[in-house]
């Protein structure tokens, strides 16, 4: 290394240190940071216990305010409701079966819903209430008078919508929300069957787990618990079936099917009735000869006036197809 070279790198090395130090003297004159006031940990911790504290109440007063908004199963309220309009209708103080039966299948509805966790929000109850006390404001022979109403029932209009208005509102508001919900169960039914179907499962919730509640009520009004409903038979020949139904055509030929169409043969014979498929023989086929056993129609098709929808107590095969 030449003697340049080691005083420009002694230069350097020189110039380094000064640097150095000059930030080092620059540093301790800085005026000290006040250091941040620290809250001591019980402090803290005090303060989120009584966050949480007050969470927790206004989770459980809300929990509280909305269960006691929530009607009991099998509200015998509606069931007094449905005494008077009865009452009406044969002046005397009974409830006829037929009553009985659309109270159960409207408290069931309810009850299924409820043990799926569907719960409607004030909007959708609200709605419901304007619906059902609009349903009041048209004259209808077959009922009292709104006002009439209320004289029989001894209730103000506000005393109507507390005591009646509003359970059935939110009853109401449960069924549509278990009515969406059934559409991912049944996809690709008919609305009639499908809503036969989620009605039949509900009875069944209901008989299963309030048997007891109901043969009270039954014994309380003197229901009689045997089906006097006239059953209806159907034979014709299965023309087509599906995951849920099946249909049923009356007139057609054998040598007919295959060879024409469903709509051909339903439009050729003016009938056609889709069945839930609930309770059949698992070797039902197209093409079979059946009688099929029923109580009502629940239902037509607006875009095909020959078919319509029938509930479903019994079926038997009466000929197989070949």
């Amino acid at each position: 290394m030449s003697k340049m070279d080691a005083r420009v790198v002694k230069d350097l090395s020189e110039s380094k240190k000064r640097v150095m130090t000059n930030v080092v003297q620059h540093l301790q004159q800085r005026p000290e940071k006040k250091s941040a006031k620290r809250w001591p940990y019980g402090v803290l911790a005090m303060i989120l216990s009584v966050c949480i504290g007050l969470f927790i109440y206004q989770q459980y007063n809300e929990q509280q305010q909305q269960a006691s908004t929530i009607p009991p199963v099998l509200d015998e309220r509606i069931l007094e409701l449905y005494l008077q309009l009865d009452s009406f209708m044969n002046g005397k103080n009974r409830l006829y079966k037929a009553s009985f039966d659309n109270f159960l299948y409207f408290e069931s509805t309810f009850a299924y819903a409820q043990s799926k966790k569907l719960v409607p929000t004030q909007e959708q109850v609200d709605k419901a209430l304007e619906q059902f006390m609009q349903e009041w404001s048209y004259e209808d022979d077959t009922r009292p008078t709104y006002d009439k109403l209320l004289q029989m029932l001894q209730v103000t209009n506000e005393g109507f919508i507390e005591n009646y208005g509003k359970p059935i509102a939110y009853k109401m508001a449960t069924f549509d929300l278990l009515w969406e919900a059934s559409q991912a169960d049944y996809k690709d039914v008919s609305n009639p069957i499908r809503t036969w179907l989620v009605e039949q499962e509900a009875m069944n919730y209901l008989e299963q787990h309030y048997h007891k509640d109901i043969a009270s009520l039954r014994e309380k009004y003197k229901i009689p618990e045997k089906d006097s409903q006239m059953k209806l038979i159907r034979s014709g020949t299965v023309l087509a079936i599906k995951e849920h139904e099946f249909l049923v055509v009356s007139g057609v030929l054998a040598s007919e099917v295959g060879q024409k169409s469903v709509d051909e043969l339903v439009q050729k014979h003016s009938n056609g009735t889709w069945f839930p498929l609930v309770d059949v023989p698992q070797t039902l086929s197209v093409g079979d000869r059946v009688e099929v056993q029923y109580r009502q129609s629940i239902g037509n098709d607006d875009a095909q006036p020959f078919i319509d929808y029938k509930d479903i107590v019994e079926m038997k095969i009466i000929k197989e197809s070949h």
